[in-house]
């Protein structure tokens, strides 16, 4: 878990909450310093409110680029900023000059300092940086795209169910607002008729015994589909017929949650 806190805070520090200027970032030989604060207890939400009025302005007249900052997840008393520097050498020359200035003498280090209990820092080159947040953003796709894959699969199971028990309350909740179903024959059905037929839909097809297999499910991005086959029995007059059928249903991602937006079924015809 750890891991990924540190991974995460690499992600925040080159997508959120402040940038570098491109120049602060000028050679291979450019340095990424990354500090961790223990703070006083008690003291993190005003320690913070100090860094956004007075640091992170200070810092900037004196043009140095600030990659990320914030309270850490971990716990409540630690607090991290991301600094970047043309080089080590530079780095170091930026400092002396920036800590032993008057201005920051003068202004706001009793008040920070006091909050503080101890630091560490980490310097890395910024290309060894960036790779760790490739990296990350590589690992938290895949992560997100099992977890989409899960319940992705999981909903499939949900619609099947949903339609042998005719389930009209739990299939409404997995349905789009602009869900339309298109039916083998090319009928096309909005969401209002597709839920008034589903609370009697199985019953009304004469089916007697219906499940899924061959699941495949493919996600790009924020759109998913998921196709499977249909075995079904179902009795027509004094007869029991057996078939077949492939599902296509598209599913978009809004808000975190899966909807299905579109169903399409495909009979199954025999050779």
């Amino acid at each position: 878990m750890k891991y990924r806190i540190v991974l995460w805070l690499l992600c925040c520090a080159f997508c959120g909450r402040s940038q570098p200027e491109p120049a602060h970032i000028p050679s291979d030989s450019a340095v990424a310093e990354i500090r961790s604060y223990t703070l006083r207890p008690g003291t993190r939400d005003s320690f913070h409110r100090l860094v956004l009025d007075y640091s992170l302005p200070m810092l900037k007249r004196w043009n140095i680029g600030v990659l990320g900052y914030g309270p850490s997840l971990q716990e409540d008393s630690s607090y991290y900023l991301v600094r970047v520097y043309p080089s080590l050498e530079a780095r170091q020359r930026s400092e002396d000059a920036f800590y032993g200035s008057d201005e920051w003498k003068k202004g706001p280090r009793e008040a920070i300092v006091s909050r503080i209990i101890n630091y560490t820092t980490v310097i890395m080159p910024v290309d060894s940086l960036l790779r760790l947040v490739e990296n990350a953003k590589i690992m938290i796709e895949m992560e997100t795209r099992t977890q989409d894959s899960a319940e992705l699969s999981a909903l499939n199971r949900q619609f099947i169910e949903n339609f042998i028990r005719q389930d009209t309350v739990h299939h409404n909740e997995i349905i789009h607002r602009d869900f339309v179903c298109i039916h083998g024959d090319g009928n096309i059905l909005g969401r209002e008729e597709y839920m008034k037929g589903w609370a009697t839909g199985y019953t009304r097809g004469g089916y007697t015994d219906f499940s899924y297999s061959d699941e495949v499910i493919r996600i790009f991005g924020n759109f998913a589909l998921v196709r499977s086959k249909t075995t079904y029995t179902k009795k027509l007059g004094d007869k029991l017929v057996k078939g077949n059928t492939v599902y296509t249903d598209t599913y978009v991602k809004e808000n975190h949650h899966w909807k299905c937006i579109q169903a399409q079924i495909t009979p199954v015809t025999e050779k």
